[in-house]
């Protein structure tokens, strides 16, 4: 049996209150959108930075702070913490930033909150922030105010804090890098002079010039490989300074220094296990007492040279580093002022509003026919379902009076 003509019977029955539901609710909504505040939002983006080298690999050890990802900016590393774009949201997100754009941008004065209220300023430019991370990496920063010109502002202000506090964080690493470098130099330098001064006196003393070039060629590798050794230990040093204990990039760096030192113990045992010697094979104790001697005194002088060498061009590093004042972002899209507004959209809302009082409107109507119609050929059933409708009245008049206010006497 065809019950379209019966479905569209009752839609024409009820077309009255269906038609007038739907353009009133949908007038009345379209109309209140109009008396809903506007607001704005300025979208600004953000290139992720390209990779850059860090000759010391402090780049990727601090266990604490701005994270891994940061690797590229020279900033330190935790390993899993997600992209570059990642912890730089996280940066933008966090309270110091958010704090220091609303102030620069006078959101108290915008919004009426008072100064002080400092993390009632901040929840509000939260509310107000998104930041997203696009599949490329690319940075998306997007903020909803009361104006265009705010709403520009705003964005604008999160470029030039982030760019500011990853200065900043980079150019304070590079200190405490120059600072702990600076201290070993000295140390390292009168090491250096030490042997320097004893290899002279010996050579004077027992009138030797120079090793053979075998010998001397395995000393130059051994010093190579043990000032290796010392720079690992000072970067392991430092690691551990500002690192937790299962940091993975300590424990990489630990088994790199556990695998520098067991080449050193096979170059000192030499081929005959006797010490190290002539091309890594023949023992100190077959050399002539002085050739041994002085080959030892070279070898001691010639691991501090390299040593020095070593940590002085980390040493400028640092310096450099410190020194930088060029830009830590590269912005694809600085945030202009927009010329649509993002809220209210009242097209979506009105349009929103149609469907649903249209549906709700049929739905009244059918279930008001299907109650006539038990009324009409079930008249006990319609007696039950008009004792629960009474019911339901009794038990929400009951609750308004609850709530209501009482009337003074």
């Amino acid at each position: 049996m065809n019950r379209v003509p019966k479905y569209l019977g009752v839609i024409l029955k009820w077309r009255r209150l269906i038609v007038i539901n739907v353009l009133g609710l949908s007038l009345i909504t379209y109309g209140i959108t109009w008396l809903l505040p506007k607001r704005w939002t300025a979208v600004a983006q953000i290139l992720p930075p390209s990779e850059e080298s860090d000759p010391f690999g402090l780049s990727q050890i601090l266990g604490t702070g701005l994270g891994s990802s940061l690797s590229r900016l020279r900033l330190g590393a935790i390993a899993g913490a997600g992209t570059v774009s990642d912890v730089m949201a996280g940066i933008i997100d966090s309270r110091t930033v958010m704090q220091k754009v609303a102030e620069q941008c006078s959101l108290a004065w915008y919004y009426r909150i008072k100064p002080s209220k400092t993390e009632l300023l901040v929840r509000q430019l939260r509310e107000m922030t998104r930041v997203k991370v696009g599949d490329e990496g690319i940075l998306q920063i997007a903020v909803e105010a009361k104006t265009p010109h705010l709403a520009a502002k705003l964005a604008n202000s999160f470029i030039a804090q982030l760019d500011s506090f990853l200065r900043s964080s980079n150019m304070s690493r590079g200190r405490n890098m120059r600072v702990f470098l600076e201290h070993r130099l000295a140390e390292v330098e009168s090491t250096l002079a030490l042997a320097q001064e004893s290899l002279q006196a010996f050579q004077s003393r027992h009138k030797v010039v120079a090793l053979d070039e075998e010998t001397k060629a395995a000393i130059d590798a051994y010093a190579r490989l043990k000032s290796q050794v010392y720079l690992k230990q000072a970067e392991l040093e430092v690691v551990q300074g500002v690192a937790s204990a299962d940091n993975p990039y300590e424990i990489g760096l630990r088994r790199e220094l556990t695998a520098y030192q067991e080449q050193l113990r096979q170059l000192e045992r030499g081929g005959t296990g006797r010490g190290f010697g002539v091309g890594f094979g023949v023992a100190f104790e077959r050399l002539p007492a002085v050739g041994a001697e002085f080959a030892r005194r070279y070898r001691d002088y010639k691991i501090q040279e390299e040593t020095y060498a070593m940590l002085y061009q980390q040493f400028e590093y640092a310096k450099v580093l410190e020194a930088r004042d060029a830009p830590t972002i590269t912005v694809l899209d600085y945030a202009v002022p927009p010329q649509k507004r993002s809220y209210p959209r009242r097209t979506l809302i009105t349009a929103v509003v149609f469907v649903f009082s249209l549906v709700a409107s049929l739905a009244f109507a059918f279930i008001m026919e299907y109650f006539e119609f038990l009324r009409q050929t079930k008249p006990d059933e319609f007696e039950s379902w008009r004792a629960v409708w009474t019911q339901l009245s009794a038990a929400f008049r009951g609750l308004v009076r609850i709530f209501s206010p009482k009337k003074k006497r």
